[in-house]
């Protein structure tokens, strides 16, 4: 392990002695706290500190980007986006959208481990170490930056299976992150319950609150867009940025932020910004 350690080391441009000791008290390298979320249960953030974030990002650019999560996979990648993951279901008769519940909570070191070893070339030793340097008490941190990206890779083999799933039905499947949508010009009557007994063997459950089943005559919904006919933005959220931009046009960017109530942040505002022109573009 020591040899592992060492050329681990270099690659990720710390020392060793800093790897013993994240790999031996981890917790020790993470601050938690809860965000709170109106009428939801708080979200626990298990943020890395500036020496192990750092380590996670060179794990996350010099080794797991060298690995492609499935192509119906549309969060956390390059190139990918909520437009990406929603444009398949445009036009179809019928949208399914299915939440999994506390993804990253629920994505395990065991199949992080297997993952790892079977679809990289790293040894069985080095995949253990990154492992240890990338997961807290046995499961993927809310709040590290490798979690998004091991998430996508270790639902890979889900992704196959459910892909073989929809296209038996001649639906179309996408994930965003938690977010598994299905659609197609046929409605499903057990789609729900295949899907579930799916994930449930590699331990995800699905949000059963979330289930959405969304016909023509509805407004059909994927990450956030109409994909009705087109992809659009909803009604309330065109009406808001035309405000904004309203207020920016008045006030400056300064002031519409500080007196507003439309935005609370200049990355907020441009993130309304950036995806209308994105549509735009479509």
């Amino acid at each position: 392990m020591k040899s592992e350690i060492q050329s681990l080391a270099k690659i990720l441009d710390t020392d060793d002695k800093t790897l013993y000791q994240i790999i031996e008290k981890p917790s020790s390298f993470y601050r938690s706290f809860p965000i709170k979320r109106t009428r939801k249960r708080p979200r626990w953030i298990n943020a890395p500190d500036p020496t192990l974030k750092l380590i996670q990002r060179n794990i996350l650019n010099k080794v797991l980007y060298k690995l492609t999560p499935h192509k119906a996979a549309h969060g956390f990648y390059p190139n990918k986006s909520i437009i990406t993951n929603a444009s398949p279901h445009c036009g179809k008769n019928w949208v399914y959208s299915f939440d999994i519940k506390d993804f990253f909570p629920s994505t395990k070191e065991k199949i992080i481990f297997e993952t790892l070893r079977f679809r990289s070339q790293l040894t069985k030793t080095e995949s253990k170490i990154i492992c240890h340097l990338t997961t807290l008490d046995g499961e993927l941190p809310q709040g590290a930056p490798t979690s998004p990206h091991l998430a996508n890779l270790a639902f890979y083999y889900l992704d196959v299976e459910l892909s073989r799933i929809a296209k038996e039905n001649s639906l179309n499947y996408t994930r965003y992150a938690d977010d598994m949508t299905f659609s197609g010009n046929k409605k499903m009557q057990n789609l729900e319950a295949n899907i579930s007994q799916i994930i449930k063997k590699s331990g995800y459950v699905l949000s059963e609150k979330k289930t959405k089943c969304m016909g023509k005559n509805s407004q059909q919904k994927v990450t956030g867009l109409v994909v009705n006919d087109r992809i659009l933005l909803p009604r309330t959220l065109r009406r808001k940025i035309r405000a904004i931009k309203h207020a920016v046009r008045l006030d400056g960017v300064s002031n519409a932020i500080a007196h507003s109530n439309l935005v609370n942040s200049d990355s907020e505002l441009r993130g309304y910004l950036a995806l209308e022109r994105m549509l735009e573009s479509v």
